[in-house]
């Protein structure tokens, strides 16, 4: 299978719950894109399939700079599938690998959540935010995939079997529900909150390094949720601004009416972080004048030697002094 339509597959990139990810190139346009092609079990379904492509139909209308835009939807050689915009770049676990700068992971949490904020104003919900449907770009811009298909993806099942038995999830599971809310683990009704409450995870683990929920085992990590017990970040990394941390705390409150109402208000507090974090000078290394002279930072010969002579001349000066005023 190299060709699907008017798309050429270039090179399998991704496999998940709805199907295997090809980069393609579209002929019609002249422009590589990620063409996912749906799994047999769903396209085969009349029912499963008029469902797909009504939300793909909803996500197309989703144009953001941090979303992979859904560009096209369709049937062909008997395959249906969605050609997403093609985004280069890694995962942003990859891009972790630790504590980011905490300016750093703060822009990137901005982007992230103008990205949800605008969907959301589209009636469209994540619902499996983590870092595997994140890209970060190679010029630094994050990317968010998937959106509109937690239904049918296999982060957004295990999220959904998390609530009914966690205990019978695959271990790998935890890279999922690390980033789960707790009405999700409950079992309950999500709206846009639930994407907020995974913001802020995503964002104290930008922070920190640090997952707040993430425990050995699947059904250990989703009591950790529900318990909602967040250490200190700035505990966890002392480099990270109090103010940021007060506002990732509210966004991990397990009580939907403490938390920020909309992605909007989370990107909106965020912001004013980093115009503080840009207009903070630069904090200039201190040098006390009383250190002794091989304490002070420039310890070369020369300026020993200027600093002598300076000293010396000094000295000579006041004792011309002291002896012309004799007379």
């Amino acid at each position: 299978m190299d060709v699907i339509g008017h798309y050429n597959l270039l090179e399998r990139i991704g496999k998940g719950g709805l199907g295997d990810t090809y980069r393609a190139r579209d002929t019609r346009v002249g422009r590589t894109v990620a063409l996912k092609i749906i799994s047999a079990d769903v396209a085969s379904d009349p029912e499963s399939r008029a469902r797909l492509l009504e939300e793909a139909r909803i996500a197309a209308e989703l144009s953001h700079p941090n979303i992979s835009t859904l560009f096209d939807t369709g049937e062909a050689d008997g395959h249906v599938y969605l050609a997403y915009e093609y985004a280069p770049g890694r995962p942003l676990h990859e891009e972790m690998g630790g504590a980011m700068n905490p300016r750093r992971a703060l822009e990137l949490a901005v982007q992230l959540a103008d990205g949800v904020a605008d969907a959301h104003a589209h009636g469209v919900i994540h619902g499996d935010l983590r870092p595997g449907t994140i890209i970060i770009t190679p010029k630094g811009s994050a990317k968010i995939l998937d959106f509109g298909f937690a239904r049918w993806t296999r982060g957004g099942m295990l999220r959904t079997r998390a609530a009914r038995d966690p205990d019978g999830l695959p271990a790998d599971a935890v890279k999922v529900l690390a980033y789960l809310s707790p009405e999700q683990a409950l079992g309950g009704a999500i709206d846009s909150r639930t994407d907020v409450f995974s913001l802020g995870v995503l964002t104290f683990e930008m922070l920190t390094g640090r997952n707040p929920f993430a425990a050995a085992t699947p059904a250990d990590t989703v009591v950790n949720v529900i318990q909602g017990r967040v250490p200190s970040a700035t505990e966890v990394n002392p480099l990270v601004p109090a103010e940021a941390e007060a506002i990732v705390e509210r966004a991990l409150i397990r009580d939907l009416s403490q938390r920020q109402q909309s992605a909007a208000s989370f990107a909106a507090e965020l912001r004013t972080i980093v115009a503080a974090l840009e207009q903070r000078p630069a904090e200039a290394p201190e040098v006390s004048p009383l250190l002794p002279l091989d304490e002070r930072p420039d310890k070369s010969p020369a300026a020993t030697l200027l600093f002598v002579a300076l000293v010396a001349a000094a000295v000579a000066a006041g004792l011309v002094w002291w002896w012309l005023s004799r007379g």
